[in-house]
């Protein structure tokens, strides 16, 4: 009996490698066990609509054979290679290039591959007699294996063999084409050793810039969390519509990368100044005609009528406060300059449906808060943690416009806007010991005990420091959020309390945000000690993007389109080794 040698196990994370729209999943109700798992290679060019239908994200099944027999494997992984195991013997897969896909194998097992089909994709063509390579659909893409060593043959109308040579031997690559394919010579190919060491100098570098190495506690998971950043990064290719690098959430079911995460995102990968610049910029390269970003950005850009809250402006004034921005070009300064101008009108022109200086959510999609309980007073709903982000937006575009050369009386106006909009605040979601949120119509008042709504926080010193010590206590206090794991979505003695998202977990953007706030409010022991038990979980239990706030377990249990539970998600690995670093010390 063999076991699996794991860097990162397939039912944790699909793997992947930057750029990239290939990926290794094992099966949906696969174990991690001998015999009981199943090896996919996978399209990650996927939507919502995608994934409703039943091939949507495993394309095609990788099975390993002897004498016309499936073998029972386990699946194994290293930073750079993975492995279908079984007692007889092995094949490698690497992800070489970010369209290409080479297998080795030399032990004598032949390779069998059963795409996905339907109706409309019935089987495989036989594109060169010479080559000997096939095509076959690949979800919206095209699929041409080339046997490099050994022979590729159908003789079963379901399913294709890789045999090896007479050697033992069979060296196999996976090309993905959205056109049809035009082939390079076979001889013009990488060789398996060459994509290896491609993968590896990419990771290592990645690795060596971004994080090369963290406080001992939390080293043991660094290269991991650091792996399913880079391979959950997509870049510009000229097929997707992707115009600058930006870091996707999580693969299968939520296949985007989302409007909020890019700023945070940015700050996570901030050692290299010039990645953070253009992480942050990519949130607004997709504006509908009214300024709002469009909510998440998958493999093709489509209008959302969602969005997040506008976190960035409080973003952009840390990285303009910790950040050497100097070698930003002025062009670039100018060009995010004028489109958070119109994200920051967005709000003030289509979300103020009263006309009282605060604005409101309208729908729980553009919330980012879904399940949290103040919802409940119906819609629009103004929160005082949404109108502090646009706040702390106004005084963003009041500093990069001086500093890109705007009028000072334009710096004035955008300031007087910032400051009376959190006088505001203070007087319309304070009740002299609570933040609360309210229904812009009825007038209904939130009861809540939600920790969305002391995001107002993010404001720091430039609320009353009262009202900062009163919000800390409550936060701390039998009523509050902090658990032995971190800050919890909603208070543990609250009557909302449930294992949702926002309503009683452990999630990223309370642990980043609030963290954020007790920093700009000056508690920075507080910050430390949030972190901490943040990592701990993340570094014992795994990079989900939910965790449970009783036993500090992960929680997989959002599930859609079939798949049983979440995977891994580059929201929560970044700020795993973000935090790591700046509190762990």
């Amino acid at each position: 009996m063999i076991k699996s040698s794991l860097f990162v196990d397939l039912l944790d994370a699909p793997y992947s490698r930057r750029g990239s729209f290939l990926a290794f999943a094992n099966d949906n109700h696969g174990e991690d066990l001998y015999g009981k798992c199943t090896l996919w290679l996978c399209n990650c060019r996927i939507s919502s609509y995608d994934m409703s239908k039943s091939n949507g994200f495993r394309q095609v099944k990788l099975e390993l054979v002897k004498d016309g027999t499936v073998l029972p494997c386990v699946i194994s992984t290293t930073p750079y290679e993975v492995i279908l195991e079984s007692v007889w013997g092995s094949v490698r897969f690497c992800i070489g290039e970010r369209k290409l896909v080479m297998c080795r194998g030399t032990d004598g097992l032949t390779l069998r591959i059963t795409p996905t089909m339907s109706f409309l994709s019935p089987g495989s063509i036989n594109l060169m007699e010479d080559s000997g390579a096939r095509m076959f659909d690949f979800g919206p893409a095209r699929l041409v294996l080339l046997p490099f060593t050994g022979k590729l043959t159908q003789s079963n109308p379901v399913y294709m063999e890789m045999s090896p040579d007479e050697n033992g031997v069979l060296q196999l690559g996976f090309e993905e084409y959205m056109v049809d394919p035009l082939h390079r010579p076979m001889d013009q190919y990488p060789s398996y050793e060459d994509c290896v060491n491609s993968v590896k100098a990419d990771f290592e570098d990645f690795c060596a810039r971004i994080m090369p190495s963290l406080p001992a506690k939390y080293e043991s998971a660094r290269r991991q969390a650091l792996w399913q950043t880079w391979s959950m990064m997509v870049e510009p290719d000229g097929e997707a519509s992707y115009k600058r690098t930006m870091v996707k959430m999580i693969h299968c079911i939520f296949e985007a990368a989302f409007l909020w995460q890019q700023p945070m995102q940015a700050v996570w990968l901030s050692r290299d100044v010039n990645l953070a610049w253009e992480i942050f910029c990519s949130a607004f390269d997709y504006q509908d005609v009214n300024g709002r970003p469009y909510d998440g950005l998958s493999y093709r850009a489509a209008p959302s009528i969602g969005m997040k809250p506008p976190i960035h402006g409080g973003v952009l004034l840390w990285m303009m406060e910790n950040l050497d921005l100097s070698g930003i070009r002025t062009e670039s300064k100018v060009w995010l300059w004028e489109r958070m101008v119109k994200w920051t009108d967005f709000f003030r022109i289509h979300r103020d449906r009263d006309r009282d200086g605060l604005v409101e959510y309208q729908n729980i999609v553009e919330t980012g808060w879904e399940d949290a309980p103040y919802f409940n007073v119906g819609f629009p709903c103004a929160c005082p943690g949404l109108n502090a982000s646009l706040a702390l937006q106004m005084e963003a575009v009041a500093k990069l416009g001086r500093e890109i050369g705007r009028p000072e009386e334009e710096y004035k106006l955008w300031m007087s806007r910032s400051e009376e909009l959190t006088s505001k605040i203070v007087e319309k979601f304070w009740d002299g010991e609570r933040w609360f949120a309210f229904n812009a119509e009825t007038g209904q008042q939130s009861d809540s005990h939600t920790i969305s709504l002391y995001t107002a926080l993010f404001l720091g010193k430039r609320l009353p420091q009262d009202i900062i010590d009163k919000s800390i206590t409550f936060m701390y206090g039998p009523d509050g959020f902090d658990t032995p794991y971190g800050l919890a979505s909603e208070g543990l003695t609250s009557k909302y309390f449930k294992h949702g998202f926002t309503s009683g977990s452990i999630i990223v953007p309370v642990q980043f945000l609030m963290i954020l706030s007790l920093e700009a409010c000056g508690r920075g022991d507080l910050a430390k000690d949030a972190a901490n038990k943040y990592c701990a979980i993340l570094r014992d239990h795994g990079f989900f993007h939910i965790h449970n706030a009783l036993t500090g377990h992960e929680d997989r249990s959002l599930t859609a389109y079939a798949e049983r539970g979440l995977f891994w998600s580059a929201w929560a690995s970044s700020c795993y080794f973000y935090l790591a670093d700046k509190y762990g010390r």
